[in-house]
């Protein structure tokens, strides 16, 4: 089909090759669904991946959880609901500041999103009902049985892997896009141990933000510009810089998803479904310092603005047993960070050399408000009454993934000057997504939804585009 594949190596070639139909530069979940919308439309289809396989991706690190609100497993679970609903709750989340066509276009292909991917690809997913993050009216979160974004992109690549159209070339970085005199888009130049034009109908950005560009983060997101980074190591803003190159728009640049909750100095992620089943965090005064309901992204700064960064989850064994199906739990105890069992909140400070008083007058005056007793504190109103045994675990807050990027419309084609650029798209975090301004608007499923949800438009109409042409 084209030079790569004649030489037997990827990246080996020299020189220009045939045109292909699309080529997805990005191999984590917003490339590998546009791979399979498009591939499904008749589309022959290149993914140029510059990492050696899909498990650096931040799909692969999240939760797979996938929100959908209409979807036949929410019906099954007697919930009725409508993607109107989802996006209810979005706009209240980011206070309506995201791009309203962009929002309900994701919103109202979650669910066909959701259900093509168990169908017609195989990928293993199980509706979501023990629990609500932060901001959600309703259960609506569909994930691989383990939780993990791990399982879930190893089933996408899979697919991708199996279908006769689609070419994955891993370890094959791209350094620019080829563009026509019109400033239309024409294919991409790959770049391993030689240069290669690889000329193409359409290309679909699919390389994620810029988190692990710190020059970058610096410049829009200077609050998180010595944070921790969580996020895979190769999102590097190249897409958006590409665009800028063509002058395309940008959206969001001070947009992030982070976590409050990192297990330090572990590298573990301790999943926010402890907070959520009642778990309190505190300073090392033992004291608690914002509403926890807030959610884990909004609640990264307060954590960073403590003493050295650090933070402590307190819990107890009604919630370690609630969470212990979620594998990044249990790679949090498998790794030493989480202390306990303690009979006694003194016992537990000591281990986490935090203040013992602090910490039991904090519990007590939460167990009072949980039992409606009194009001709480600090506002909180979803939690529960803490009891011994207790556990603990040091954590800081950290970057996960940049929100802003270049600005799509709803069919995912990349904006100049409030037009499409023709060849153009975007997805997953090369595109802005929909938390709005800063970390505060994120909800929870925000990022895998635009990442396989942009990706999933992308992918069809491209080829759909390509049908038509």
């Amino acid at each position: 089909m084209f030079q790569i594949l004649e030489q037997g190596k990827p990246g080996m070639g020299r020189g220009k090759s045939e045109a292909v139909d699309i080529v997805v530069v990005g191999g984590g979940g917003a490339g590998l669904v546009a791979a399979l919308a498009a591939a499904e439309g008749g589309a022959q289809v290149v993914v140029l991946e510059k990492a050696k396989d899909v498990t650096f991706s931040n799909t692969a690190r999240s939760g797979g959880m996938i929100m959908a609100a209409g979807t036949r497993f929410q019906r099954a679970a007697g919930i009725q609901e409508t993607p109107d609903d989802l996006a209810r709750d979005i706009f209240a989340r980011n206070s309506h500041q995201s791009d309203p066509e962009v929002t309900m276009a994701l919103c109202r292909t979650a669910p066909r999103l959701v259900e093509w991917l168990v169908d017609r690809w195989g990928v293993r997913l199980e509706f979501v009902q023990d629990f609500k993050y932060p901001g959600h009216s309703q259960f609506r979160m569909h994930a691989p049985p383990s939780r993990t974004g791990r399982e879930l992109i190893t089933q996408l690549w899979e697919a991708v892997e199996a279908h006769p159209r689609i070419l994955f070339v891993p370890h094959t970085a791209v350094e620019r896009l080829l563009t026509g005199p019109g400033g239309e888009v024409r294919g991409v130049v790959a770049v391993t141990q030689g240069r290669e034009e690889i000329p193409a109908r359409s290309v679909i950005l699919a390389c994620n933000g810029f988190g692990a560009n710190r020059e970058l983060v610096r410049k829009y997101i200077p609050d998180m510009a010595e944070a921790y980074y969580f996020g895979g190591v190769g999102n590097t803003g190249e897409a958006i810089l590409w665009g800028l190159e063509l002058g395309a728009d940008l959206a969001y640049m001070d947009a992030y998803q982070a976590h409050a909750t990192v297990a330090y100095p572990h590298g573990t992620l301790v999943t926010w479904a402890v907070v959520v089943h009642g778990g309190i965090i505190v300073n090392r005064k033992g004291q608690r310092f914002a509403n926890e309901d807030i959610g884990y992204s909004s609640f990264a700064r307060h954590v960073l603005r403590q003493e050295e960064g650090l933070a402590y989850v307190i819990f107890d064994q009604r919630i370690l047993a609630l969470t212990r199906s979620f594998a990044e739990l249990r790679e949090s105890l498998e790794a030493g960070a989480i202390r306990g069992p303690f009979e006694t909140l003194s016992a537990l400070a000591e281990a986490l050399r935090i203040d013992g008083p602090g910490l039991a007058e904090t519990v007590s005056a939460y167990n009072r408000a949980m039992r409606g007793e009194g009001l709480d504190p600090l506002g909180r109103r979803e939690g529960h009454p803490l009891s011994a045994p207790y556990y603990g675990v040091q954590v800081t807050g950290a970057l996960f993934h940049t929100q802003g990027g270049l600005r799509v419309n709803a069919n995912v084609q990349v904006l100049r000057e409030n037009q499409p650029i023709p060849g153009l798209y975007a997805a997953g975090g090369s595109a802005a997504g929909i938390s709005g301004h800063g970390p505060d608007g994120y909800l929870s499923g925000n990022g895998l939804l635009s990442a396989l949800g942009l990706g999933y438009i992308a992918g069809s109409h491209a080829s759909r585009a390509l049908a038509r042409a």
